[in-house]
């Protein structure tokens, strides 16, 4: 545990059992209990539990793509930082154990519960999707827009499925798959 203040306590705790547990079944006194913080503490800078899982999700979101740009920034062409962005998910996956992405195990949890995680669920997908196709436009240059469009969901669609089978099997196979799978798709 970091010599942080309570706040970042609270949010370093939860944000290791939102992950390793669950949302649903991590407690507020559990949360508590381990940032060794009261209960007024969590209130005064989250105000809920919801609150807590919203900023939860924001951290998750800077700590993401803080690491996708070092991968993606250590290549030239656009096909290289496409691709480095499976090399991030492989790597990131098997350092966490294959646990999966924490925005769609939070969604699977939530649902539609919680309207204020759902809208942080739907940026994070919507600015990877950005992040990812600007690659691919940048490698399809010339090539029509509605085909650079479906090509670029495609890969978009087979990131998101490897997160997921890759959790499944606990294995870096689905990935490996995909990248097979873009280099076609880019060809």
């Amino acid at each position: 545990m970091s010599k942080s203040g309570p706040k970042e306590r609270i949010l370093e705790t939860a944000a290791r059992l939102f992950y390793t547990q669950g949302y649903n079944n991590t407690g507020i006194n559990q949360i508590l209990e381990e940032a060794k913080v009261a209960k007024a503490s969590l209130y005064q800078h989250f105000g809920s539990k919801d609150e807590l899982g919203v900023h939860y999700l924001k951290a998750g979101r800077e700590e993401w793509f803080g690491g996708i740009r070092k991968w993606t920034d250590a290549k030239m062409t656009p096909a290289q930082k496409l691709l480095a962005c499976f090399d991030h998910l492989e790597y990131a996956l098997q350092q966490h154990n294959f646990l999966g992405c924490k925005f769609i195990n939070m969604l699977s949890e939530i649902g539609d519960t919680s309207p204020l995680m759902s809208k942080e669920i739907i940026e994070h997908k919507g600015k990877l999707r950005d992040f990812m196709k600007a690659f691919i436009a940048d490698a399809l240059k010339g090539k029509p827009a509605d085909e650079i469009d479906v090509i670029g969901d495609s890969i978009y669609l087979l990131y998101e499925g490897a997160i997921v089978e890759s959790k499944i099997y606990k294995e870096t196979w689905p990935i490996k798959k995909a990248k097979k799978m873009i280099k076609a798709l880019l060809a």
